[in-house]
């Protein structure tokens, strides 16, 4: 199917695995929504590859903890993923549950490049078109970014648009969508399978036992 297909390239799963793309455009205007996801393009063409020194690695470290951290609101990710879930959750509960996430994504390989798939912007490899940004609230503080990526090696035409909040003047991305399919309702529906069954604990649980799965493989 081709939704499959395209989210081994494209969309964020359970497992953790984000693939940003890296691809040639036209810049949009400063501060607009559309701006932010180009600016992303932007520093993950900073990140290093090949031989790496322990510079190189402490560089790349910083580089990606600052698209987390810059880039993505982590906190309503998880206030996405969780759902109702959320309300039930103790402040703590909540701040830990976000650390938590936060330290999985930081350990994670995440990007492209970290994947092993040294694509630059040069190698034209996605065609990216831009269709504007569509404010969802009277606010104008969160917003629908909307784009079309062709990808050339296997000739798919995706939509893969983005929910962005913007938080202190700064647009933050809370959801990615790949034709229809959004990475806020993958987590809520594996989250809440995993509580269904187990127990919040049982999600916190397994996703611990992954945090250290990914740091003993680190060593």
């Amino acid at each position: 199917m081709k939704i499959v297909r395209v989210m081994k390239f494209l969309i964020l799963s359970f497992s953790f695995t984000f693939l940003l793309l890296n691809f040639a455009f036209a810049q949009a205007p400063i501060g607009s929504p559309t701006r932010a996801i180009q600016d992303l393009d932007d520093k993950l063409d900073d990140y290093k590859t090949g031989n790496l020194t322990p510079s190189d690695e402490e560089f790349n470290r910083q580089l990606k903890k600052g698209i987390l951290h810059g880039t993505f609101d982590i906190r309503e990710l998880c206030q996405q993923g969780l759902g109702r879930h959320w309300n039930d959750r103790t402040p703590k509960e909540r701040d830990d549950f976000v650390q938590l996430m936060t330290d999985l994504l930081e350990n994670r390989a995440i990007l492209s490049k970290e994947q092993g798939q040294q694509k630059a912007k040069s190698g034209n490899l996605y065609v990216v078109t831009y269709k504007g940004d569509k404010y969802l609230n009277a606010e104008k503080t969160r917003v629908l970014t909307k784009t079309s990526v062709f990808v050339k090696s296997e000739d798919i035409r995706v939509g893969l648009d983005y929910k962005l909040k913007k938080e202190a003047g700064i647009w933050k991305i809370y959801d990615v969508i790949v034709d229809g399919a959004s990475l806020g309702d993958n987590y809520k529906y594996q989250f809440d399978t995993i509580i269904k069954k187990g127990g919040y604990q049982d999600l916190v649980r397994r996703m611990t036992g992954k945090l250290d799965s990914i740091r003993k493989e680190k060593k």
